[in-house]
């Protein structure tokens, strides 16, 4: 994250998604595809990636199984740089391998380590990781509204008010698969969502 603004306080959201194993093919092939497109050199640029990122998380919606919100008050910048890139080394922590990655205009790619085909069926995590020079909204209670009125909330960030993001999806390799007793291994936090409406 580069701290481009040492005026005013800046806020750190971090929304965590769990998704069923029959929308995991689309969200990964879509999150796959913002990543390799998106612009990370400018705030326009990843608020296009933001806005898109969560359109796809939307239109799964009847897929999440599980979420988690971080929340934070405004504080000073050098404050939420180290927040985001606690929430970034965490969320990165969680899985072996990166596939794909695009940080400040560089997209790279790592081919992922062999795995035996599996027919077991496996949950993704993606996890949304925001700063910017406007408070953002709490997640109040562990809810499904309370995390969509986050998401909302991050849908109508302006490229002047984006700071940084990170998009992190695990396992990101299609071929991983983590079971439900991995998942609350590896994301103690997460709370079970109600059906959507």
């Amino acid at each position: 994250m580069e701290r481009v603004n040492d005026e005013g306080l800046m806020d750190v959201a971090v929304v965590e998604l769990a998704v069923s194993d029959a929308a995991r093919p689309a969200i990964q092939a879509a999150m796959d595809a913002i990543a390799s497109r998106g612009d990370t050199s400018s705030p326009a640029g990843l608020v296009a990636m933001l806005r898109e990122a969560i359109g796809v998380l939307r239109v799964h919606g009847g897929a999440w199984t599980h979420a988690a919100a971080e929340n934070a008050s405004p504080m000073a910048p050098a404050a939420a740089e180290a927040r985001f890139v606690a929430a970034a080394d965490r969320a990165r922590a969680r899985f072996d391998v990166e596939v794909v990655r695009n940080f400040r205009g560089v997209l790279e790619r790592r081919d992922p380590p062999p795995l035996a085909p599996s027919e077991a069926p496996g949950l993704v995590v993606i996890t949304l990781i925001v700063a910017a020079r406007r408070a953002l909204r709490d997640a109040e209670e562990p809810t499904r509204a309370a995390i969509e009125a986050v998401l909302a909330d991050l849908e109508g960030l302006a490229s002047a008010d984006l700071v940084a993001l990170d998009v992190v999806w695990s396992p990101a390799d299609p071929a991983d698969r983590m079971s439900a007793e991995a998942m609350h291994e590896r994301y103690p936090e997460l709370f079970a969502l109600s059906a959507a409406p």
